[in-house]
C-alpha cells in the first residue's frame, strides 16, 4: 500500500507487545510476548512476529498503538487509549505495549456519552455531581465511550478530567472533539495535548464479537475553523485496519460530528463496503438518528446526544445543577447499548432520571401553563404527546389506557411541549432567573414526537397511560404515567392532531 506521506518524512520505530503479568508497566525476562498483534500508527497497520516484536514506519502525525484482540486490554489504564504512545513520545526503539489479558465476553454493555463538555471547574463538578455517580456503578457497563468535546476549549482541565476517567470501574475510551483541539493552524499540531493525556486520536480494538474504529473527523480550517471530514490517511488506516477483521464482523465506527453533516463519508463507505455497520456520533447538542444505503447494507447512525445538554445552561435544579433541555426535548442524556454478538439494542439514559424512563408524556388540558404557550396553540385538550428519545420515522409508538388494547400512536409535526415551556419563558424574560443562564431554544418541530388523542371515556377521573416504542435498528423504550381529569373540565373530543408528514425536514431525512 502506498504511503501518504513522502519517504524523507517518514522514520522508523519498533517495540514490543507482551503480557505485563507483574503490572510494572514494563517487559522483564520471562513475560509472554504476543504475536499475530496488529499494530499502528493511525495510517499503516502491522502485526508482531513470533517474539511479540514489530516495526512501523512513522511521520510526524502518527501515534502509535496495538490493535487490541477481545481477550487483551492496557495494562495500568482504565482510559484504555491512554496507554498508547503519543506521536511526541514515540522513540527509535522500546515502543513497547503492556497488555493484560481480560475474560471474551460476547454480550456486553457499553455507554455512549456525548459532549461532557466543561469549561471550568464548575462545570466538572456538575458532571461529577450527576453523571460520574451513575458511571461509577458496579455493574453500570463494561464499556464507556465518550464521543469527543470532553471540554470546552479549556485544555488544561485534561489531567484532572482524564483522572476521573480512570476512577471508573468500566473500561473507557475517548474520541476527539473540535473543542478538544489546540489552537493551531496546522493540523498535524491540532491534536497535540489530546493525545499528550489520550494518547491516540485514531485508533481501533475489539470487544466480544464488535470491531470499534475510533476516528477524528474534525478536519481543521485555519486557526478556529473546521468541517467534518476525514483525510485520507484515517481512510488508509480503515483500509488496512479491516484486512484484519473478520468481513461478517460487526463495525461500529465512531467520531465526534455526525456523518451526515461530515463531507467524505462516501469515501469511508467505500472502505467498509458490504460490512454491518453502526455509527456512534455526537456534537449535535440533540438527539439524531440517519440512516444510508451502502451496497446490500444500511448504515445506521446514532446521534447520541450531549451528557452536559445545551452546554450546561438554563434553569437550575433543585442541586443547582443547570437542566440544559435539549431541542427536541430530550434532558442531558447519554445512550446504553447492549451487544449479543453482531446484534444490539439501545436506549436513551436521562441523566439522573430513572433508568426504566426513556421518553415524556405529556397530557395536554391539565397543565394551565399549556394555554399559554404560543408553540402549542394549536394543540387541543386531551392530546398525549409522547417524546420518545431516540424515536425516528422507523420507530413504532403504541400506548393503552388502564391496560386495554394497543394503539399505533401517529408521528405529529410538533415542537416538544417541554421545550416550548423554556421559549416561551425566554420570549416573555421570565428565563433566565438570577445565577442561571439562558437555554436558548429555538422553535423546531421535534423529530421525536408521537400524539395519541384520548378517548372521551379517558378524559375524565384518573388513569394510566403505557407507552411502548421499538424499532428494527434496536430501539427499545417504555414509560408509563397516571394522569387525572377534574371530572366537571373534561376536555371534549377534537380532531386529532394531524401526522408528521416525512418526518424531520432535515436535507437528510430520518427514517
Amino acid at each position: 500500500m502506498l504511503s501518504v506521506v513522502p519517504a524523507a518524512a517518514q522514520r522508523t520505530a519498533e517495540g514490543k507487545v507482551f503480557i505485563d503479568a507483574n503490572a510494572n508497566g514494563r517487559y522483564d525476562q520471562g513475560e509472554q510476548l504476543l504475536a499475530g498483534i496488529p499494530v499502528s500508527d493511525g495510517c499503516r497497520v502491522v502485526v508482531t512476529d513470533a517474539w511479540g516484536h514489530y516495526r512501523i514506519a512513522v511521520d510526524e502525525e502518527s501515534n502509535l498503538f496495538p490493535i487490541l484482540p477481545a481477550g487483551y486490554t492496557m495494562a495500568g489504564h482504565q482510559v484504555v487509549n491512554r496507554g498508547f504512545i503519543a506521536g511526541s513520545a514515540i522513540q527509535r526503539r522500546d515502543n513497547d505495549f503492556a497488555l493484560r489479558p481480560k475474560p471474551v465476553r460476547t454480550r456486553f454493555r457499553l455507554h455512549a456519552l456525548g459532549d461532557v463538555q466543561v469549561s471550568d471547574y464548575q462545570e466538572v463538578d456538575y458532571a461529577s455531581r450527576t453523571l460520574w455517580p451513575e458511571l461509577l456503578a458496579a455493574d453500570s457497563a463494561d464499556v464507556n465511550l465518550f464521543l469527543g468535546d470532553l471540554v470546552n476549549n479549556n485544555l488544561p482541565l485534561y489531567p484532572d478530567l482524564a483522572q476521573m476517567m480512570e476512577r471508573l470501574p468500566g473500561r473507557s475510551y475517548t474520541v476527539l472533539g473540535n473543542h478538544d483541539r489546540d489552537a493551531d493552524s496546522v493540523r498535524a499540531h491540532q491534536v497535540r495535548s489530546y493525545c499528550c493525556s489520550f494518547g491516540a486520536d485514531v485508533y481501533a480494538f475489539n470487544e466480544g464479537d464488535v470491531h470499534f474504529i475510533v476516528l477524528n473527523n474534525v478536519y481543521g480550517q485555519g486557526v478556529h475553523g473546521y468541517e467534518g471530514r476525514l483525510s485520507e490517511r484515517q481512510l488508509q488506516f480503515v483500509r488496512a485496519d479491516l484486512s484484519h477483521v473478520p468481513t461478517g464482523r460487526l463495525i461500529v465506527v465512531t467520531m465526534h460530528i455526525p456523518l451526515a453533516i461530515t463531507r467524505n463519508r462516501d469515501e469511508l463507505f467505500s472502505c467498509l463496503q458490504d460490512r454491518p455497520v453502526l455509527a456512534l456520533t455526537a456534537h449535535l447538542h440533540r438527539v439524531m438518528r440517519f440512516f444510508y444505503r451502502q451496497g446490500r447494507q444500511t448504515i445506521h447512525e446514532l446521534g447520541a446526544g450531549a451528557t452536559c445538554g445545551f452546554w450546561w445552561v438554563g434553569e437550575r435544579d433543585w442541586e443547582g445543577v443547570p437542566m440544559a433541555l435539549q431541542q427536541g426535548g430530550t434532558p442531558r442524556n447519554y445512550f446504553v447499548l447492549d451487544f449479543n454478538g453482531p446484534c444490539y439494542t439501545f436506549r436513551c439514559k436521562g441523566v439522573g432520571l430513572d433508568e426504566r424512563r426513556q421518553m415524556s408524556i405529556h397530557i395536554t388540558g391539565i397543565d394551565t401553563v399549556d394555554t399559554h404557550l404560543r408553540d402549542m396553540a394549536q394543540v387541543a385538550p386531551g392530546q398525549a404527546l409522547i417524546t420518545v428519545w431516540g424515536g425516528c420515522d422507523s420507530t413504532t409508538v403504541r400506548c393503552r389506557i388502564d391496560g386495554g388494547a394497543w394503539q399505533v400512536c401517529p408521528k405529529a409535526a410538533l415542537m416538544d411541549a417541554n421545550a416550548a415551556r423554556v421559549r416561551e419563558l425566554n420570549l416573555i424574560k421570565g428565563y433566565p432567573t438570577p445565577y442561571s443562564r439562558r437555554n436558548p431554544m429555538r422553535r423546531q418541530v421535534s423529530p421525536q414526537l408521537w400524539a395519541y388523542s384520548l378517548p372521551d371515556a379517558a378524559r375524565k377521573g384518573s388513569h394510566v397511560i403505557e407507552v411502548e416504542a421499538s424499532d428494527r435498528f434496536g430501539l427499545r423504550a417504555s414509560w408509563r404515567r397516571a394522569y387525572c381529569f377534574a371530572e366537571a373540565d373534561a376536555p371534549a373530543s377534537k380532531q386529532p392532531l394531524q401526522a408528521a408528514k416525512g418526518g424531520s425536514k432535515r436535507k437528510r431525512v430520518e427514517r
